[in-house]
């Protein structure tokens, strides 16, 4: 039986403060839960990002879904299908009793796709702004399902859930950037509209040496060397077609270090990559084909890559820590 600590899902990745593209204008945008009354009466107090001093008038009691905006942000507009890192404090509305929260630190976010169906977390910051405070209110049932908490929590299904939600970070959720043209000889990539690619590798031989397209080009900030980048990324083998890793699988995006295994062995990313990613633009998408010479080193390839390899990247750049 899953735990409320389980249900939150911290996310051990890096941030950044990388603004969507939504202007902040509400009045563009449609909330997934109403406003209510319920909601509206919890207290929040202290800074964004770190743990809120909360209190409301207990039983707390609702039946649906409902959200209201603690404090206002000046960042950008959160939409569906862009990225928040959020960080997240829950309680029971019978008692008002804190029962988990987030880190409350800037390197564990609760990173989250805005609006997704599943979590209600998610949809509960859909239109707020970056930099907000918000209130949930929920029953059991409606956030985790029926039956799903351990019953020493004595909570039932129809029992209500307070959670205040702070917005510390929003990124794309997928290239934004201008089409340019595809290179000829390279794998074809077509996106879905959630911005998931579909690759499909040619039936030649892969090219001698690592090549770089840049098939959305981005007008963001520019990667630097050492930047932590946030980044959608599909990758496959080039003589299988075999897709070995995708951050869309979870659909939460990455973060990964502009550095070179050459230069940092612990955590850099293979210096084909590293060289890839720098020096692009948020909002763009690459298409990187990796010769064996600029990947692994030699004994060190993972489990599902065969050793020298050539590999293919499609990558989504997000945002910049």
């Amino acid at each position: 039986m899953r735990t409320i600590p389980a249900l939150i899902a911290v996310a051990v990745l890096g941030t950044t403060l990388v603004a969507c593209s939504s202007p902040a204008d509400p009045s563009h945008c449609t909330p997934t839960f109403p406003s209510g009354q319920t909601a509206s009466v919890v207290e929040a107090t202290g800074r964004i990002g770190q743990e809120p001093d909360v209190s409301f008038p207990t039983p707390l009691v609702t039946k649906s879904a409902q959200v209201t905006t603690v404090s206002a942000g000046d960042g950008s507009l959160l939409q569906s299908g862009e990225v928040a890192d959020l960080q997240i404090s829950l309680y029971a509305g019978t008692s008002g009793d804190l029962l988990t929260s987030s880190s409350y630190d800037e390197a564990e976010p609760v990173r989250r796709t805005v609006g997704a169906e599943d979590d209600m977390f998610a949809q509960a910051v859909e239109c707020a702004t970056v930099g907000s405070r918000v209130a949930f209110a929920a029953t059991v049932e409606d956030i985790y399902g029926a039956d799903q908490l351990n019953p020493e929590l004595g909570l039932g299904n129809d029992d209500t859930l307070v959670a205040v939600i702070d917005v510390e970070r929003g990124y794309l959720g997928k290239a934004n950037g201008a089409n340019q043209l595809a290179e000829n000889g390279l794998p074809a990539v077509v996106t879905a509209p959630d911005g998931r690619p579909g690759i499909s590798v040619p039936n030649q031989a892969p090219p001698a040496d690592t090549r770089v397209s840049v098939l959305k080009r981005g007008d963001g900030t520019k990667v630097k060397e050492g930047d932590q980048v946030v980044a959608h990324y599909t990758g496959l083998v080039w003589d299988t077609g075999t897709v070995f890793q995708s951050s869309w699988d979870n659909g939460i995006p990455a973060t990964l270090p502009a550095v070179s295994l050459e230069d940092d062995p612990q955590a850099g990313l293979v210096p084909g990559f590293a060289d890839a990613i720098i020096g692009s633009t948020v909002g763009s998408q690459l298409l990187i084909v990796i010769a064996p010479e600029d990947g692994y080193p030699e004994g060190s390839w993972p489990q599902g890559i065969p050793e020298g390899s050539t590999m293919v990247f499609v990558v989504d750049v997000l945002g910049i820590q």
